[in-house]
């Protein structure tokens, strides 16, 4: 009896010591065939949640954006996109966060020009090279923005904000969602040009930002047509004018900055764009490029964007590499003659 047992429990270890040893091999052999089948890798991605790192407080439209394109691709591929908010320090502290982890595909960088243009250029405490330690995935929405002041400003154009501001040097104010962002620069530059000084108060995003022009602590700010909808329809904000070369088809009734005398050569513009840290594998890059191209096509989706973030962006990686290296060869003379000076 004892020794049957015995015997049982011999050939149950056995049998489980043989399984154990072929499914080592099994394993082996899977990640040999992984590893020599870049393909079959690429089919395995991803298994485990995305991270996507925005530079800026929930609300703002690069927020938006990226909760919008999170949710398709966590729909379409099955895994949860978590967005996480690292605003602060002019996008410093979102950047050397999405570093901090290891370029494999699982960490996203979702921001705004001021973060890959602008900042490198102005904060000596920048210490990343856009170029070389992040990769571009997809640019996202080209992004206007528009100058909004209080609601009881005396002033109901440019020209005559332009003025006012010439009369009572040093008393007006406009906010921006932080310091080295691209309201920041399009302020610092709009003062240049007009000839007028306009002292910057920086917040932690656009909706502070915003919000602080509404309540009439803040003169004016530079925001999204999507994010001042509300606060225009309510009368508690009032539009001048639209920081692009031509008018927005949206709202044609607002003329741009530059319509106004003296500043023909105001030229600047916003998007988002989706980056990775840099040595993330190309095929995960070109997968998410595609995700996120496919995401923007969705007509509730580019409906939503355009209404809060944008206009939605086709480009391949390539493209967007290409893009990058032209927006920050075209922002290095603007900020060098603006001579921008951080508080």
């Amino acid at each position: 009896m004892h020794v049957s047992v015995i015997s049982n429990l011999e050939g149950i270890l056995m049998f489980s010591i043989k399984t154990a040893l072929k499914l080592m091999q099994w394993a082996s052999l899977m990640a040999v065939s992984l590893s020599l089948n870049p393909a079959r890798a690429a089919d395995a991605y991803p298994n485990r949640p995305i991270r996507f790192v925005v530079p800026y407080a929930a609300g703002g439209a690069v927020d938006v954006a990226a909760r919008l394109i999170g949710k398709y691709i966590a729909e379409d591929l099955g895994q949860q996109v978590v967005v996480e908010n690292k605003p602060g320090a002019g996008g410093i502290i979102a950047i050397k966060h999405t570093l901090s982890f290891p370029p494999d595909g699982y960490t996203f960088l979702v921001c705004a020009a001021g973060e890959i243009v602008i900042n490198p250029v102005i904060n000596k405490e920048v210490d990343y090279d856009p170029q070389k330690d992040l990769t571009p995935v997809s640019m996202v929405t080209s992004a206007p923005n528009v100058l909004v002041v209080r609601k009881d400003f005396p002033a109901n154009s440019v020209a005559e904000l332009i003025d006012y501001a010439r009369q009572h040097p040093g008393e007006l104010t406009f906010s921006s969602s932080g310091v080295g962002t691209i309201q920041h620069i399009t302020g610092e530059v709009f003062n240049r040009l007009a000839k007028i000084e306009l002292r910057h108060v920086p917040y932690n995003g656009a909706p502070q930002a915003t919000m602080e022009v509404a309540t009439g602590r803040v003169t004016m700010t530079y925001a999204s047509p999507g994010s001042i909808r509300g606060f225009v329809d309510r009368g508690e904000l009032k539009m001048l004018g639209m920081v692009l070369p031509e008018r927005y088809a949206p709202l044609p009734q607002v003329p741009t900055i530059r319509e106004t005398p003296g500043m023909e050569s105001y030229n600047i513009e916003s998007w988002f764009g989706m980056f990775a840290a840099a040595g993330t594998p190309p095929d995960v890059v070109k997968k998410i490029n595609g995700e996120v191209q496919r995401a923007m096509q969705q007509p509730d989706i580019a409906k939503k964007l355009i209404d809060t973030a944008g206009v939605p962006m086709r480009t391949t990686p390539e493209q967007a590499r290409e893009f990058v290296t032209k927006e920050i060869a075209k922002y290095k003379p603007i900020l060098k003659e603006a001579d921008i000076k951080l508080q």
